[in-house]
C-alpha cells in the first residue's frame, strides 16, 4: 500500500504544480468585437437605397481594427467615418475618418484598417454610442449608416 502511494506521488505533485503555475499566470485578453449592418434606413432621414454593407471592429487595449465593406451604392463613396457618442437617429461629432482606402471599385467596396483609440472614446463606443457613415457624391450626408453593438 505504501509503495503504490509513494509511486502516484510524483505524479500528483506534478499536476499540482502544472495548476499552480497555471493559476498564477494572467489570462490571454481577448479583443472588444463591435459590429453593425449598414443601411439607408438607419440614417435621420433615412435614405432610400439599395446599398447594404456591414462593419466589423477589434479592440485590443489602444488599437482599433476594423472591416467594412459595402456595395451597390447609389454613387461613389466620398467619406467613411465614424461619429459619437450618439443613439440611433441621433447625430454627433465626427471622431474617427477612416480614411478612403476602399480601393477603385466604385460603388462596391471593401476596407479595412487600425488606429489608435482613446480611453474615452472606448468607453463611448462600449455604451453603442457610435455609429459609422458611409457618404457618396449622391448623398454627402450619407448613404449607409451603422449603429455599432458589442457582440463578444
Amino acid at each position: 500500500m505504501l509503495t503504490a502511494i509513494n509511486r502516484r506521488l510524483p505524479g500528483t505533485v506534478c499536476l499540482l504544480l502544472l495548476i499552480l503555475i497555471r493559476l498564477g499566470q494572467p489570462a490571454l485578453a481577448e479583443p472588444e468585437r463591435y459590429n453593425g449592418v449598414l443601411r439607408g434606413k438607419n440614417l435621420a432621414p433615412p435614405v432610400e437605397t439599395g446599398g447594404l454593407g456591414s462593419v466589423q471592429l477589434a479592440v485590443m487595449g489602444e488599437q482599433m481594427s476594423w472591416i467594412v465593406s459595402f456595395y451597390d451604392l447609389d454613387s461613389p463613396p466620398v467619406a467613411v467615418q465614424m461619429h459619437g457618442p450618439a443613439g440611433p437617429g441621433e447625430s454627433a461629432p465626427l471622431q474617427i475618418d477612416l480614411g478612403n482606402n476602399w480601393g477603385d471599385l466604385g460603388r462596391n467596396n471593401l476596407m479595412s484598417g487600425k488606429t489608435v483609440i482613446s480611453p474615452d472614446q472606448l468607453a463611448a463606443l462600449s455604451t453603442g454610442k457610435w455609429y459609422l457613415v458611409v457618404r457618396t457624391q449622391a448623398h454627402p450626408e450619407g448613404e449607409l449608416r451603422a449603429q455599432l453593438q458589442r457582440f463578444n
